[in-house]
């Protein structure tokens, strides 16, 4: 019968309590970092993508509304349409199940809803051939124009 000589009993005991830290420290990780350790999937992460940018469609909407500048409008506008290529994505999922499909088809019903809204406040791009078109019309009221 072998024996544990004092050196060897030191060995195993700092091993062993090594590793009782360690492990007490790798199960406190996932609440330090904040992250979660569940794998998630296809489906809600591009659903989830897709609502973000629908949220970013209607904030830059609201800024529009807000500030009234043109860069915005585009860019929800954008944002809208990314949304709906993003949420047509879920098709390609292994995981979607049916709530991810209304999911999709809500989004689009919203997105295509604000790209209606940001249309009608586009610009339009050259206002003058529009009143050259109904200028002869109007001559007999304004003579003095030309």
């Amino acid at each position: 019968m072998k024996t544990f000589n004092n050196r060897q009993k030191f060995y195993s005991i700092l091993i062993l309590s090594g590793l009782i830290f360690l492990g007490s420290g790798c199960s406190k990780f996932a609440s330090f970092t904040k992250e979660s350790t569940a794998p998630s999937t296809c489906a809600d992460q591009v659903i989830a993508r897709a609502f973000n940018l629908h949220e970013n469609a209607k904030s830059g909407l609201a800024l529009y509304f807000e500030e009234r500048t043109e860069n915005q409008l585009y860019q929800a506008y954008y944002a809208a349409s990314d949304s709906v290529f993003e949420s047509r994505k879920v098709k390609k999922c292994w995981d979607r199940r049916v709530s991810h499909y209304y999911a999709m088809q809500n989004l689009q019903e919203m997105n295509s809803s604000i790209a209606r809204v940001i249309k009608r406040n586009m610009p339009d791009n050259d206002r003058g051939e529009m009143i050259s078109v109904y200028r002869n019309q109007y001559d007999w009221l304004m003579p003095n124009l030309r």
